[in-house]
């Protein structure tokens, strides 16, 4: 039975989400091929990072305009002036992966049972990131960030109890089609293509 447009509310649409159970954020370097759908496979050069904390994955876009006024003081125009589009999350394992996000990819290295992390300024990392994510009745939902770019580390509580990690945000730099991010949804209301 083919799917149609719905004419009324629908709860299949009102949903929370998770992350994929066994891996659902990944990480490869920038020009990695990157899916367009919810079902091709992730190139192989893409590495899970682990767990996110139960913070979970916290998107955010900052927008500016300038707003232009005639003579009397009326608004005639209000231009976007400047859009930032970023994600926070704490990535919770500490594997050379995740470490490398934080302080840089050549800051990290992994060697003879021992990681290595240096602390400097050349810590910017841009990467492009894959979260494999499930909305409500298991309908699957893919986000691509071509450009990720590490630009904030948050504060480290060393203490017993408490999760031995780092927020970070990650801003979402533009693509050569101009765009920061590209999700993709299970369709309640199509069919997939044959």
């Amino acid at each position: 039975m083919a799917k149609t447009v719905a004419t009324s509310n629908n709860t299949d649409n009102v949903s929370s989400a998770k992350g994929v159970k066994g891996g659902y954020i990944f990480r490869a370097p920038v020009g990695t091929d990157l899916p367009t759908d919810i079902k091709t496979p992730l190139d192989p050069a893409f590495k899970v990072l682990g767990f996110i904390s139960e913070d979970g994955y916290v998107e955010s876009l900052e927008t500016d305009s300038e707003d232009i006024v005639d003579m009397n003081g009326d608004l005639m125009d209000s231009p976007q002036t400047s859009r930032v589009e970023s994600a926070q999350f704490t990535l919770a394992e500490i594997k050379a992966e995740t470490l490398k996000v934080q302080y840089g990819e050549e800051n990290v290295t992994d060697a003879n049972g021992i990681i290595t992390v240096k602390h400097n300024g050349d810590s910017v990392t841009t990467s492009a990131y894959v979260l494999e994510l499930l909305l409500k009745n298991g309908r699957r939902w893919r986000k691509v960030v071509p450009k990720g770019q590490s630009s904030e580390l948050d504060d480290l509580t060393i203490a017993v109890g408490e999760l031995c990690a780092r927020a970070l945000t990650m801003k979402y730099l533009t693509d050569e089609q101009g765009n920061t991010c590209y999700d993709y949804f299970e369709s309640t209301e199509t069919e997939a293509a044959a």
